[in-house]
């Protein structure tokens, strides 16, 4: 489990969204499927050089450098998570994502919630937006979650 903490929410907190990637394995037990599988990839790729079949070696290498950057890259995204809370006449959107934290403000009445639609390869993303200010929020979210807060969020703030 994650041991992330949150900002506080503020005063008269009328609704609430937080949404966070999955991650069911938790830092330690991923890192230790990491090296189980680095040590069964040197071990079998040291029993081929034994054999003759050196040339496994280095591609075995290349294989955890690679498993190791791919692993990094779920470790860096685990901690990433959004938050959207709407208190008063503030929209206030939060986002930590690859160790940084931005956070935005929207007046709630002026805010409108836009869903792009589908595209190929790419899922509906919603947007809000605002001005010129435009941000997009629940990319962790399956899609169904996704647009039922869109449809929450144009009820509560009569975003048409």
């Amino acid at each position: 489990m994650s041991s992330v903490a949150l900002p506080p929410l503020p005063a008269g907190l009328e609704y609430c969204v937080v949404a966070r990637r999955n991650d069911s394995l938790g830092r330690r037990p991923r890192w230790q499927v990491f090296g189980a599988l680095a040590a069964v990839s040197l071990a079998l790729a040291a029993v081929f050089a034994v054999v003759g079949a050196w040339p496994v070696l280095p591609y075995s290498v290349l294989e955890i450098v690679v498993l190791g950057c791919a692993f990094y890259y779920v470790e860096r995204r685990a901690e990433d998570w959004e938050r959207l809370t709407i208190a008063g006449d503030r929209v206030v959107v939060e986002q930590a994502a690859g160790g940084k934290r931005q956070r935005h403000e929207f007046n709630r009445y002026w805010l409108r919630v836009e869903v792009d639609p589908a595209r190929f390869g790419r899922s509906p993303q919603v947007m809000l937006r605002s001005g010129h200010d435009a941000w997009v929020f629940g990319s962790a979210l399956p899609v169904a979650e996704r647009l039922a807060v869109a449809q929450e969020l144009r009820r509560l703030t009569g975003a048409r």
